[in-house]
């Protein structure tokens, strides 16, 4: 694990020297690091940054905590009310993508395992 976070804070500090003193938002670099590490402990890879599902994944994500269904489960009858019916709506969007993305890269794993053990 120590090696994927030195990676990731490698890539981060290059990225970081690119803008050559440039300001830019820190915060968007080091959830991409942070969601690299976890990924490569999920999945043996490392995503780019530039990579529009790894992206999207990330976006997908921090709506899914944001989200205000904690609010719906203290209060169910919220439910019926126009706003959170289609708070719930993209909830349910939001996770679906979440677990595409997943099924996505397990396949893939999947795939790679099985042409290794083919030999």
């Amino acid at each position: 694990m120590e090696t994927r976070i030195l990676r990731e804070v490698e890539e981060m500090i290059n990225k970081a020297r690119e803008k050559q003193g440039r300001p830019f938002d820190v915060r968007e670099l080091t959830t991409s690091c942070v969601a690299n590490v976890i990924m490569s402990m999920l999945f043996g890879r490392r995503f780019e940054l530039c990579d529009s599902a790894f992206q999207q994944l990330i976006a997908d994500s921090s709506a899914f905590t944001a989200n205000m269904i904690a609010i719906l489960e203290i209060f169910p009858i919220l439910r019926f009310l126009p706003y959170f019916n289609n708070t719930i709506s993209a909830f349910v969007t939001v996770q679906r993508n979440i677990f595409t993305f997943a099924d996505n890269n397990i396949a893939a794993c999947t795939e790679v395992c099985d042409h290794v053990n083919s030999y």
